[in-house]
């Protein structure tokens, strides 16, 4: 071959690369902006944003005071006190943002997609007051409170409430209540040291629900609780029960919804149904039997957590099903109040603990179950019925 042709050969072979990656980029570039368009214009929660894009967020928390002029995982410490804080946050939030950036939940500390940006404290007055016109101007009248679980920072429980708001995608005001769940120490000093925590934290949830209840006064309220928090809505629940106006025979809570949540299970049988019988009308608790984190908890604890399901779609057979029916005995024949719904066939996140983060199936599951009064029919939840008539109910990935 000449030295022309090794030339010419050369040349055509860049500019073919240059053709074929120029193809490429725009076929990326144009994906990317039809995906971003997209988002922006199929999107329902509209009642939180505000005029530049972003998003606006409410929290109460009951964490100590940090430095002010500092950065945001500075603005509180780790320290539990009575009484509660009131604020309000802006995030920006990547519109094509999916549950795909999810999977690794470390890079929630260092996450541009969802932006953080003016966090401000509020007097429990201005607190009140915007967050009663956010839900006068919901089409429900509605607020969903948002609580997280065990290892939560402040800068973390801000993004993720901003991010479960975002995929939840529903027009309503979200509040989160923040709790000092990033203890220090061993994992085993520090588990237990949140779990202490939990509890007490139950006290302020418990004043910030009756704040909310007595003052605000949203048509429908809704109670998300993660993990650990579902130990905080516990405790504050066994306070409210005491108080005469809210023990009542009307529910102040429309729906508490439970995502694997660490509650000793003798515990909830004996003490929280009954009070989550007087408070809401509707209790969901989603479980799964592969959940590594709560099994490491019962380990702890020695003993079961509410949040384990015995129901392991892998291999289901008599033994696992006798088990599972033992489990939805908390289900009453003919009660609609409590509704177990077992997420293995959904669970596909890497410790088998945050599908409440990860799995569309229950996003979607939640969704219909906050908007509509009834339950909701849907061809990916197959029940069965144990011999006393209760329904377990158990979330597929559809046909």
């Amino acid at each position: 071959m000449t030295r022309t042709k090794r030339r010419l050969l050369i040349v055509a072979a860049l500019a073919l690369l240059v053709v074929v990656g120029s193809y490429v980029a725009f076929q990326m570039s144009t994906r990317g902006a039809l995906l971003r368009a997209e988002a922006f214009l199929f999107r329902r929660m509209q009642v939180t944003r505000l005029e530049g894009g972003a998003f606006r967020f409410y929290y109460v928390t009951n964490r100590g005071l940090g430095t002010r002029d500092g950065t945001l995982a500075r603005r509180f410490n780790n320290q539990r006190e009575e009484g509660l804080r009131f604020g309000s946050y802006d995030a920006d939030i990547e519109p094509s943002l999916g549950l795909s950036g999810l999977f690794d939940p470390n890079k929630w500390f260092r996450n541009d997609e969802v932006d953080i940006g003016d966090e401000r404290e509020l007097s429990r007055a201005q607190f009140v007051g915007e967050l009663q016109g956010s839900i006068d101007s919901a089409p429900l009248k509605s607020l969903l409170v948002v609580v997280h679980g065990y290892r939560e920072q402040f800068p973390s429980a801000l993004r993720k409430t901003a991010f479960v708001s975002h995929v939840l995608d529903l027009n309503t005001p979200v509040l989160l209540f923040d709790w000092p769940g990033d203890q220090p120490g061993t994992p085993m000093v520090a588990y237990r040291r949140a779990f202490e925590v939990a509890e007490a934290s139950g006290t302020e949830l418990a004043q910030t629900l009756a704040l909310i209840i007595r003052e605000i006064r949203p048509e429908r309220l809704w109670l998300l609780a993660n993990s650990m928090g579902g130990l905080v809505v516990a405790d504050a629940f066994g306070l409210l029960y005491q108080e005469a106006d809210l023990a009542d025979l009307q529910a102040e809570l429309e729906n508490v919804v439970l995502m694997a949540p660490d509650v000793d299970l003798e515990e909830f049988d004996s003490q929280f149904k009954r009070e989550i019988s007087a408070l809401t009308e509707n209790l969901t608790v989603y479980v799964s039997s592969n959940d590594r984190a709560l099994l490491a908890s019962r380990i702890v604890n020695r003993g079961r957590r509410r949040g384990e399901s015995t129901l392991d779609s892998r291999d289901i057979n008599q033994e696992q099903l006798e088990e599972a029916i033992r489990v939805a005995e908390l289900v009453d024949p003919g009660s609609e109040l409590i509704t177990l719904v077992d997420v293995t066939p959904v669970n596909r996140t890497l410790n088998f603990h945050n599908f409440y983060l990860e799995s569309p199936e229950v996003f979607n599951d939640l969704y219909l179950r906050l908007v509509n009064s009834d339950q909701p029919r849907s061809r990916a939840l197959y029940p069965i019925q144990d011999r006393k008539g209760s329904i377990y109910w158990v979330l597929t990935r559809g046909r």
